[in-house]
C-alpha cells in the first residue's frame, strides 16, 4: 500500500499508509482537498501522477487521499527522550506502542467530512486536518444536498455525538440546540465567554435604590415633603417646632440612596452562568445518547473524550460564579430583560449576544464550528424517507404530520420509528388513506422479525410495498457484464425476495393463522445518478416482471422513483378495498 502522507515536527515524524480505492465510473472527477496543517514543520503527500511524495504548504490543493470504508495505518516515530501525546479521531485502534514508536489503525466506516490528528509535544501543539471523501456519491453535490435537505426538515437531525468525522456549521438564530450542538458552540467560544464573565465580575452593573431609614427627627437630613406632610397630620408627642407651632414626631423616615448589584441585568447574567454550568454537568454524566442507530463504542469514546474539557470548563466557570457581588444578586433568570444596558454596555451587550449564540444552535449553512455528522448510510436512509414523503405530498394531501414527532434525547435528535411515525395521506381522488412508515418492524411472525426501512401501506390494511434504502452499489466488471451496468448488490436483491416471502400478518379472525402475500413488491433504493443508463439494467426491468428490483435514488435522480410511486398508487387505488375501521396503519 502506498505512503499517503508524512508530517514532521521537532523530535517526531508521522506517516499514514493506505490504499487508494477504485472510484465508480459515475464519479468521473473528485474535488480537490485543502492541506490544513497547524504548527507542523513539513508535510508531504502522495503525488498520484508520479507515485512519490511531494512537499505541500498549508492551503495547497491536492487530490483526495482519504475515503470512507478504507483501512489506514498510522505510524509515529519519536526521538529518544522526547515527550508527546498523539490524538487520533474516534474509532482509531491501537496496535503497538513502544518507547520510540506507535502504530494505530483507523477506518472511517461510512463517515465522511473532516478528521483531526493532533500531536502535543514539549515545544507546542500540532494539528493535521484530513478530509474524508465518499466512495459512492458525489461528495460535494449529492452528499451535501442530502444533508441539507434533511436539515431543512429538522435542522439538527443530521448531527450526532458518535461521528468519526465532523462537518463545519455556523451559528443559527432562534433555534433550540441539542447538547451536541451546544457543546460544539461552547467549545469554540468558551474562552470569550469566560473573559467576558470575568470582566462583568470585576465591574458589575449597579443601580441606585432608595430605602427609608428611621432616625431621630433632629438628626434627619433627607426628608421628603410627602414624608413630612404625613408625619404632621398625626398626633405627635415630640418637641414643638418654634416656627411652625406644631409637634413633631420623635422619629421620622429618612430616605437614603445606596448602590445595589441586585438588578435585572445581573439576575439575567447569573441565570446564564447557572444554565451553562448545569448543561456542562449534565453532559459530563452522559455515557450514551440512547440513539439506537448510534455506534455505542464510538459514542462512548466521544463522551469520555470530552469529559476532561468539560471538567476544566466547569472549574473556570465555578471561579466566576464565586464572585462576591453575585451573593447579593437574587435568583438567576433566563428571561431577558428589556434593558438598554444589554444594548449599549460594552461588556453586557457582548455577553448577551454570545449567550444567544450558544442557545441558538447550528446550521450547515456555514463553515465555522465543527460538529459531528451522522454516518452517510444513515443520512441516506433518512433522506429516502423524507424524499418519498415529499414526492407523495406533491399529489396527495398530508393528513398527519407525524414526521416532526421525533425522539429527542439530551444529545441528539432521531426520527421516530415504526407505526407511531406513520405519515397518513389522503389519496386524491378516492379519498382513501395511504400510509408511509419509517422502520416498521414486522415482529408478529412465526419465524424472525423483519425491519425494512420504508413501508408504504396502500389502499387497504393488508397490502404493502417496500422501498429499502441501501447505501451500497456494485460496479465491478463482472457485475456490469452480467446485469448491464452499476446497480444494487445481489444480496440486497435477495433481501427483497426474503421480505416478500417472510412478511405475513396475523389473521384478523383465526388465531395462529397468518395472511401471506401481503407484500406486493420490494425494491432496493441505492445511490446512482444516471437514471437513463439504468433503464437497461436487469434489476430495473425485473420490477415490471416480478416487482422485485432496484431503483436509483439521489437528490438529482428522483424521476424513476417518482414514476414508480405514481404507477403503484394509481394501480392499487383503482381496486376497491375496505378501509381500516380506525383509520390507522395495520397493527
Amino acid at each position: 500500500m502506498p505512503l499517503l502522507l508524512r508530517a514532521e515536527g521537532k523530535g517526531w515524524s508521522l506517516e499514514i499508509i493506505g490504499k487508494l480505492p477504485t472510484m465508480p465510473p459515475f464519479i468521473p472527477t473528485l474535488p480537490l482537498s485543502e492541506v490544513v496543517a497547524t504548527g507542523v514543520a513539513a508535510v508531504s503527500t502522495l503525488d498520484q501522477q508520479s507515485g512519490g511524495l511531494q512537499t505541500r504548504a498549508p492551503g495547497d490543493m491536492i487530490s483526495p487521499l482519504f475515503f470512507e470504508a478504507v483501512a489506514y495505518d498510522i505510524h509515529i516515530e519519536k526521538t529518544p527522550g522526547s515527550l508527546f501525546k498523539l490524538t487520533l479521531p474516534p474509532g482509531a485502534e491501537e496496535r503497538r506502542v513502544r518507547d520510540g514508536s506507535e502504530h494505530h489503525t483507523l477506518n472511517f466506516g461510512n463517515n465522511v467530512g473532516f478528521a483531526d490528528i493532533g500531536v502535543a509535544a514539549a515545544d507546542g501543539a500540532f494539528k493535521l486536518r484530513l478530509e474524508v471523501f465518499s466512495r459512492k456519491v458525489d461528495y460535494k453535490t449529492d452528499y451535501v444536498a442530502m444533508r441539507d435537505e434533511i436539515s431543512a426538515v429538522l435542522r439538527n437531525l443530521a448531527m450526532t455525538a458518535n461521528a468519526k468525522t465532523y462537518g463545519l456549521a455556523a451559528p443559527a438564530k432562534n433555534h433550540r440546540p441539542t447538547l451536541v450542538e451546544w457543546f460544539a458552540l461552547l467549545k469554540t467560544h468558551f474562552d470569550d465567554f469566560v473573559k467576558l464573565a470575568n470582566a462583568v465580575a470585576r465591574k458589575p452593573h449597579t443601580a441606585l435604590v432608595q430605602r427609608a431609614v428611621q432616625r431621630d427627627t433632629d438628626r434627619a437630613r433627607r426628608v421628603t415633603r410627602q414624608t413630612l406632610s404625613r408625619a404632621l397630620r398625626r398626633n405627635n408627642s415630640g418637641p414643638v417646632h418654634p416656627d411652625l407651632g406644631v409637634a413633631l414626631p420623635r422619629r421620622i423616615d429618612e430616605h437614603v440612596s445606596s448602590i445595589t448589584f441586585d438588578t435585572a441585568e445581573n439576575r439575567y447574567f447569573k441565570g446564564l452562568l447557572e444554565k451553562t454550568y448545569r448543561n456542562m454537568r449534565a453532559l459530563s454524566k452522559i455515557d450514551e445518547s440512547g440513539d439506537e442507530d448510534a455506534e455505542r463504542d464510538s459514542e462512548q469514546k466521544f463522551f469520555v473524550s470530552i469529559r476532561p474539557d468539560l471538567k476544566a470548563m466547569e472549574r473556570r466557570l465555578e471561579a466566576v460564579m464565586k464572585a462576591s457581588f453575585l451573593l447579593t444578586v437574587g435568583p438567576g433568570t433566563l428571561e431577558r430583560p428589556a434593558s438598554m444596558v444589554l444594548h449599549k454596555h460594552p461588556i453586557y451587550s457582548r455577553i448577551d449576544k454570545l449567550a444567544r449564540l450558544l442557545n441558538g444552535g447550528l446550521s450547515f449553512a456555514g463553515d465555522i464550528v465543527p460538529v459531528g455528522v451522522k454516518d452517510t448510510a444513515l443520512l441516506y436512509e433518512y433522506w429516502c424517507f423524507i424524499k418519498i414523503v415529499e414526492l407523495l405530498r406533491e399529489r396527495h394531501e398530508l393528513a398527519d404530520q407525524s414526521i416532526v414527532k421525533t425522539n429527542r434525547f439530551k444529545t441528539t435528535v432521531t426520527l421516530a420509528k415504526g407505526k407511531a411515525s406513520a405519515m397518513r395521506f389522503v389519496h386524491s381522488p378516492s379519498g382513501k388513506d395511504l400510509f408511509v412508515v419509517y422502520n416498521r418492524v414486522f415482529d408478529r411472525l412465526p419465524t424472525i422479525a423483519q425491519k425494512p426501512d420504508n413501508v408504504i401501506q396502500i389502499a387497504s390494511e393488508n397490502r404493502f410495498y417496500i422501498f429499502d434504502a441501501k447505501y451500497r452499489i456494485q460496479f465491478d466488471k463482472s457485475y456490469v457484464g452480467q446485469f448491464g451496468g452499476p446497480g444494487p448488490k445481489t444480496e440486497d436483491i435477495n433481501t427483497m425476495h426474503r421480505y416478500r416471502d417472510a412478511i405475513a400478518i396475523p389473521h384478523p379472525m383465526r388465531r395462529k393463522e397468518y395472511l401471506r402475500g401481503v407484500v406486493q413488491g420490494a425494491v432496493v433504493l441505492f445511490p446512482y445518478p444516471d437514471e437513463e443508463k439504468y433503464t437497461g439494467h436487469r434489476f430495473y426491468n425485473s420490477i415490471a416482471e416480478v416487482e422485485i428490483g432496484g431503483l436509483p435514488f439521489l437528490p438529482g435522480a428522483t424521476s424513476l422513483m417518482d414514476a414508480k410511486l405514481s404507477a403503484l398508487i394509481d394501480a392499487e387505488y383503482s381496486v376497491e378495498e375496505p378501509q381500516p375501521s380506525d383509520g390507522r396503519p395495520l397493527q
